[in-house]
């Protein structure tokens, strides 16, 4: 397979202008001895420095190096999804470009797609960053594991996949896209390999918190009707409590001519039942956006401009 495979590598740029000579340089020392044709796409996700003319002086001098310029940042998952859609390889492999990914994985993506596995993706080991950061990383992957209606394994972006399944994912058009979510959702033979998580080129934190929760919201939401169903079950709970208190009201004041006294407990009550409320409500105010954003119909990424693919 491999004298004659082709595979290529799709990696979203944002505002990396000194990381990326570091990781081409990597990337080519790993690739450039395999028996593979290459091509490295690289999206530019509205960078604001320089990232797009040092891509530019590296399609210059590497043919295989091609470039997607977007219109303006439309963000992580988009600017995969875009570079998904020009791969033109039997096999893609995604990965980011602050080193956090180890390219001597790449070697044992191939391997194990040579033997026949249509995904092969990273496990996430050990990460190189902050313990309140790791810890939150691990509730995630838990939670999501829990959560899930599909079975989610402990894994970011970095993987690869066969062609089939990139043609698969191709015509999943969701906007609020989770890729190893969508990646898990279409099947096929996939195995995770354990590879330890680097730390950033310049050991500075490039995605904040904000847009990892946001991550972390597309995928609880985009893979679990669980907080639908728990707005049921918690209705239902708390009517069948408040029935059993009233039976219990109606029969002290019948039968005993007991009143129950106490405002307080009343009032507790209902601002407990309440507060539920409000976050049913707002849960399944997160399934209404979400479905708003699909009616919608508006593309997930614009190209500003493309360079090395041909007419």
């Amino acid at each position: 397979m491999s004298d004659h495979a082709s595979v290529s590598i799709v990696c979203p740029v944002f505002n990396e202008e000194k990381g990326i000579p570091i990781f081409y340089q990597e990337l080519c020392a790993v690739i450039n001895v395999l028996p593979f044709r290459f091509e490295v796409i690289f999206v530019n996700d509205g960078s604001t420095d320089n990232s797009f003319q040092v891509l530019g002086g590296l399609h210059d001098q590497d043919a295989r190096v091609k470039i997607m310029d977007l219109s303006r940042n439309f963000g992580h998952q988009n600017a995969l999804t875009a570079g998904l859609d020009l791969a033109a390889g039997d096999a893609v492999i995604m990965m980011d470009t602050d080193m956090e990914d180890e390219p001597q994985a790449i070697r044992l993506f191939l391997e194990r797609w040579e033997q026949g596995y249509d995904v092969v993706y990273a496990r996430r080991g050990q990460r190189e960053v902050s313990w309140p950061k790791r810890t939150l990383f691990k509730l995630f992957h838990k939670i999501n594991a829990v959560v899930s209606d599909i079975k989610l394994d402990a894994a970011g972006i970095f993987c690869l996949m066969d062609r089939k399944v990139v043609h698969q994912l191709r015509m999943l058009a969701e906007r609020d896209r989770y890729l190893p979510g969508l990646r898990a959702w279409v099947g096929y033979r996939q195995i995770g390999l354990e590879v330890p998580r680097r730390a950033r080129y310049d050991n500075s934190p490039r995605v904040g918190t904000g847009r990892l929760f946001k991550l972390a919201f597309d995928s609880f939401f985009s893979f679990s009707t669980l907080p639908l169903k728990l707005s049921v079950i918690c209705g239902l709970m708390f009517s069948i409590v408040s029935f059993c208190f009233l039976i219990y009201i109606l029969y002290q004041k019948i039968f005993t001519m007991n009143a129950i006294p106490g405002w307080a407990s009343i009032l507790s009550t209902v601002l407990l039942v309440g507060g539920v409320q409000l976050v049913c409500i707002g849960l399944q105010g997160e399934y209404l956006i979400r479905i708003f954003n699909e009616v919608k119909d508006r593309p997930n990424y614009i190209v500003r401009e493309k360079i090395g693919f041909g007419p």
